[in-house]
C-alpha cells in the first residue's frame, strides 16, 4: 500500500519528469529513479521491488547496474537479512570494479558485514574472561570508539581480580577482503573472505610468520553470555611454534566469543564472552 501510493504521489508531484523518463529513457529508467526515490525516503521493500525489475533488463555491467546492485545489497543486508543474497550483489559489484572506485570499498565492506563476525561500529561492548573462573580471576572488557579514516579502535581494560592492569587501544581496519588488526607498521589479517572451510592465508612467512585457517563455518559454541551458532572457527599458528596454536571463534554479528589452546589431539578452553552489547 506505501510503496502504490507514494508511486502514486510521485506522479502527482513531478509528472512532467517522469514523462520524460517513460518518452525517452524507457521504464528500466522509470524504476530507476523511482526505486532511487523510494530508496532514499525509506521505503526500501518499494525501493528493492523496483530495483528487481531495473535489473531483469538493464545493462550487467553498466554503471546503473552495478550501482542498483549495491544498493539492493545493502536492502538484503541491512532490511531482509538475507546474507547469500547480499553477498552475491556485493561481489558483482566488486569484481566489476577496480579498488579505486568507491563502490568497490562499499562493496567489499559490505561483503565482510554480512554476516559481520567482527563489528566495529561505535558503542558495541564486550566483557571477556577466563574460562576458569568466567572472570573472577581475569576480565578484559572491549570498547569500540569512533574510527577516523576507515579505521576503527577497541579500546581493551584488562582487570586481575578488581585490579586494573593495563589499559590498550587497538585499531583495526576492513579493507581489501580482510578484517586487519593494525600493530604500528604492520597490518595483520585476522579474518580473510571467502569464509570458507579450508581458507588459509598468512602474514609475513617463515618461523617468525603467522598463519591462519578457517576451521570451520558452522561451529555451535556454548559460552558464559549464551550459546552460538553458525560460528567460524579460526585456527592461528606461529611459525617457529608448529605443535601448538590458538584457535577464535567468531559468532556472526557479535563477533569474537571464544578462544582456545590446542595442539595434536587437545583443545583448552582459555577465554570466553561473558557479556556483551
Amino acid at each position: 500500500m506505501g510503496y502504490y501510493l507514494n508511486r502514486q504521489a510521485m506522479k502527482k508531484i513531478k509528472p512532467f519528469y517522469l514523462l520524460c523518463l517513460m518518452s525517452f529513457s524507457g521504464c528500466s529508467s522509470y524504476d530507476y529513479h523511482i526505486g532511487k526515490f523510494e530508496d532514499g525516503i525509506g521505503n526500501k521493500i518499494a525501493a528493492y521491488n523496483l530495483y528487481n525489475q531495473f535489473l531483469k533488463i538493464a545493462p550487467l555491467k553498466s554503471s546503473r547496474a552495478i550501482e542498483v546492485r549495491l544498493r539492493r545489497g545493502e536492502i538484503e543486508s541491512q532490511v531482509l537479512h538475507r546474507c547469500d543474497q547480499a553477498v552475491s550483489d556485493y561481489e558483482s559489484v566488486a569484481r566489476n570494479l577496480p579498488p579505486q572506485n568507491p563502490w568497490f570499498q562499499k562493496a567489499v565492506l559490505g561483503i565482510l558485514s554480512c554476516p559481520d563476525y567482527f563489528p566495529l561500529e561505535s558503542g558495541r561492548t564486550w566483557v571477556y574472561g577466563d574460562s576458569l573462573s568466567l572472570g573472577k580471576n581475569m576480565k578484559d572488557e572491549w570498547k569500540t570508539l569512533d574510527g577516523k579514516e576507515g579505521k576503527n579502535a577497541i579500546l581493551s581494560s584488562l582487570y586481575a581480580g578488581k585490579k586494573l592492569v593495563r589499559r590498550r587501544k587497538s585499531l583495526f581496519q576492513k579493507k581489501n577482503w580482510a578484517v586487519f588488526q593494525l600493530e604500528g607498521a604492520s597490518a595483520i589479517p585476522i579474518l580473510k573472505y571467502p569464509f570458507h572451510t579450508g581458507q588459509r592465508w598468512e602474514f609475513n612467512g617463515g618461523k617468525n610468520g603467522k598463519y591462519f585457517e578457517i576451521v570451520s563455518t558452522s561451529s555451535v559454541v556454548k559460552t558464559a553470555a549464551g550459546v552460538f551458532s553458525g560460528c567460524l572457527k579460526v585456527k592461528e599458528a606461529y611459525g617457529r611454534f608448529p605443535h601448538s596454536w590458538k584457535y577464535t571463534y567468531y559468532a556472526p554479528f557479535v563477533g569474537e566469543i571464544k578462544t582456545t589452546i590446542a595442539g595434536p589431539g587437545f583443545e583448552s578452553p582459555n577465554t570466553e564472552l561473558i557479556r556483551y552489547q
